[in-house]
């Protein structure tokens, strides 16, 4: 076992202190539901850190992603984006590109019920190594609660499942070895997606998003990414971060790779 996932596992089982204190006036009561801080709606994070990818890209990168969310009762906006940079020696004399990639999107969503609510989210992302200038995709659907348990702040349980429909425009252009000129293609897709949170306790919490976009009007082409994350909070703002991305597209452009995997190691601060 490594060793990040060995102190992961022993902070994940560490069990939470009782609540009640002791003072020098007596047992302090502890705070109640109701008289627990109020949180506004916006909350955001900002993270960095190194990666390990293997597909087209075997090095270590620098990483950084932000995060800003806005939830009430009915509405819930998010805005996210992320990148990654790094270089490496070819020979003593030379650097090669081994990563460089940027991405954000944005996502409404409209809580009509507990169980349904319907959505809109518009994504704009690079990957020069994967031979992607742009890719420009929207995509419209429903979203169904099927679990959700809140009884404290730091004992939460949330899963909903996504049913839309998906439109992605890639522009492609090869930038290593030799530049060249690409042909664009199009997806026109169902999308299908599931989003899970769970805080094992108050000091770690599991996040997962993945989402299917199968073609079925054109060419036979499958696109699939699934985000896994786990925090370890070392401080109120401050948390030990470990992402694991799956990217694959089972029609990847000439020369390149159908998956790519990433994982990355850092720190986030929640602003």
């Amino acid at each position: 076992m490594s060793p990040l996932l060995f102190l992961l596992t022993v902070l994940a089982q560490t069990p939470t202190p009782p609540p009640d204190t002791v003072s020098e006036d007596g047992p302090v009561r502890p705070c109640t539901e109701d008289e627990e801080e109020d949180v506004g709606p916006w909350t955001g994070s900002f993270g960095v850190g190194f990666s390990f990818f293997t597909g087209n890209s075997r090095s270590y990168t620098l990483t950084g992603n932000s995060l800003a969310e806005y939830e009430s009762p009915k509405w819930a906006l998010t805005l996210e984006a992320d990148g990654a940079y790094g270089r490496a020696a070819a020979s003593e004399d030379e650097e090669e590109l081994i990563a460089e990639a940027l991405g954000a999107w944005v996502r409404g969503e409209y809580r009509a019920t507990p169980l349904l609510s319907a959505y809109t989210y518009l994504g704009a992302e690079t990957d020069h190594l994967s031979s992607l200038e742009l890719r420009a995709e929207v995509e419209l659907g429903v979203g169904f609660t099927l679990i959700e348990q809140k009884k404290r702040k730091t004992d939460e349980l949330f899963l909903r499942a996504y049913l839309g429909a998906h439109y992605a425009h890639d522009r492609r252009f090869q930038y290593v070895p030799t530049r060249k000129d690409l042909p664009s293609v199009d997806l026109w897709s169902p999308s299908v997606g599931v989003m899970l949170r769970y805080d094992i306790n108050e000091r770690v919490e599991f996040r997962e998003y993945a989402m299917l976009l199968p073609d079925v009007f054109g060419d036979t082409r499958v696109l699939l990414t699934s985000t896994t994350k786990l925090s370890v909070n070392l401080t109120g703002r401050l948390a030990l971060t470990t992402f694991f991305d799956v990217r694959h597209d089972s029609s990847p452009a000439e020369g390149k790779a159908s998956t790519d995997t990433a994982l990355t190691v850092g720190a986030e601060l929640t602003l």
